[in-house]
């Protein structure tokens, strides 16, 4: 097959151009991919092409150019597709991460052995990360990773990626019997986000409150809708008379401030949702820290065997900076293997014998300053690669919290009182689809009032500046 087209890519100074782009080959043979008449991509076997139909814009979208990915790219991930050729017909939504089990690759690397394929490094993400997305009129999407829709509106499947990304949220961090949740930013994401919240607790007869804490009119009666029990307006309530109110709050704002606020607000935990690659309350790489679904925990004997619920993985190798104190130490030593030492050690210990043929990460790694909870996360700029394992947790030496620098006040203070923060990514889009079977009336609120604002496809800069106004709620793009 041989499909020919004009797309624009999204460029590093948060523009758009349009590029001449070219997919050459077949699900069997593989493709490669042409820009402007030279090689851009070449993919092997296990793709198949689609028809954009419409595809949303998100936080992601709009703060692309901050994100640790090559530009120019087609970007766009939240994708409503139809199949051509002997997929005519049939409609899909597109998972976005492009792995070895995504593709049918009989030959998987540890981290799909280990159940976490869509952590492995050499993935890459449609419309985000060189696979070229939704933005375009053609994609290619891994053959596991188109979901053929049954049952679902297509009003409310260009909404799948990112209700299923919002359910992700509530499996890694479900609110316990009596709690009080807050969702902080309830717009793009922050109102799907309520929705799982409200069919999670609809479904499994649950008992907790939501709360949803905006600074827009318009999305007062939108989180109502969306299954909040309360609403906040921060134009009104200070912030202060918030503090240490809600069990968990959940993040969506995409913003630094937002993140501060959470912090302030949360009593127990902060689970941070959306990324925007910059550095917040002082700490660096929590963009990353989400791609990677990572924790920050106090450090805890308890927290010590922390893993994600449905994994039964037990932690055995732990990293442990210099600076941590000495009692942590020898405390670990009697149940784990134990390294210690700086940035250099821990990576040459990841490179060594040690770890052949195992996943190169630590399962855990205790830290002592806020510098080293950057560093575990990304220590080399010249890669992807974190000290810690995906869904794996940093620790923090709260011994030392009291000498933080005084720009990390925020954290200093969040992590004395022995709060969490925890993080996830993209979701199941099968468990997402049942959810929403399941809980008609959220399919159909979902449906009538989460898009406020829609675009032909040669009117993408002005939906995407659309995007960017506090107005808009969810704006998508369609190429139909």
């Amino acid at each position: 097959m041989n499909l020919k087209f004009r797309a624009k890519d999204y460029l590093s100074d948060d523009s758009f151009e349009s590029a001449e782009y070219e997919y050459i080959g077949n699900q069997n043979e593989g493709w490669e991919i042409k820009r402007n008449g030279s090689p851009y991509l070449h993919l092997g076997p296990g793709y198949i092409p689609l028809k954009t139909i419409s595809c949303g814009v998100c936080s992601t979208d709009i703060d692309r150019r901050f994100l640790p990915f090559p530009l120019p790219q087609i970007i766009g991930h939240e994708v409503l597709a139809e199949g051509l050729e002997e997929n005519q017909g049939k409609q899909f939504v597109v998972e976005i991460n492009d792995t070895y089990e995504a593709r049918g690759d009989k030959n998987p690397d540890i981290f799909c052995k280990e159940g976490i394929p869509t952590h492995s490094p050499e993935r890459r993400v449609l419309g985000i990360d060189r696979l070229p997305g939704g933005f375009g009129p053609y994609i290619l999407a891994p053959i596991h990773a188109a979901i053929n829709l049954e049952g679902v509106s297509p009003k409310a499947a260009v909404l799948m990626e990112p209700f299923a990304a919002a359910l992700q949220a509530i499996i890694a961090s479900p609110p316990k019997p009596g709690d009080h949740v807050a969702v902080l930013g309830p717009r793009r994401l922050g109102s799907l986000v309520l929705a799982a919240l409200s069919s999670y607790r609809k479904t499994n007869g649950s008992d907790f409150r939501i709360t949803a804490i905006t600074r827009h009119d318009h999305l007062v009666d939108l989180s109502k809708e969306m299954g909040a029990d309360d609403v906040i307006d921060l134009r009104i309530t200070n912030v202060e008379n918030l503090q240490n109110k809600f069990d968990i709050v959940y993040d969506t704002t995409s913003t630094p401030s937002g993140f501060e606020t959470a912090l302030q607000i949360s009593k127990r935990e902060v689970h941070l949702k959306t990324t925007n690659g910059q550095t917040m309350a002082g700490l660096q790489h929590l963009t990353e820290l989400v791609v990677d679904e990572l924790s920050i925990l106090p450090y805890e004997k308890k927290n010590t065997t922390f893993h994600w619920q449905k994994e039964t993985r037990s932690n055995k190798n732990i990293f442990v900076f210099d600076g941590v104190s000495d009692f942590i130490k020898n405390e670990l030593k009697t149940n784990f293997n134990v390294y210690e030492g700086n940035i250099s050690k821990a990576e040459s210990i990841l490179a060594s014998e040690s770890f052949a043929n195992q996943m190169p990460r630590f399962d855990l790694v205790v830290v002592s300053s806020p510098s080293e909870i950057g560093l575990t996360i990304r220590p080399n700029p010249s890669t992807e690669n974190s000290l810690v394992r995906p869904r794996g947790a940093i620790l923090v030496d709260s011994s030392n919290v009291s000498n933080w620098p005084a720009e990390f006040s925020l954290v200093r203070e969040f992590f004395k009182q022995g709060k969490e923060i925890h993080s996830s990514r993209c979701g199941d889009f099968h468990m997402a689809i049942s959810l929403l079977k399941d809980n008609p009336e959220i399919t159909k609120s979902l449906e009538n009032h989460l898009i406020s604002h829609r675009f032909s496809s040669d009117q993408l800069e002005e939906a995407y500046l659309k995007a960017k106004d506090p107005s808009s709620v969810k704006v998508v793009v369609d190429f139909q």
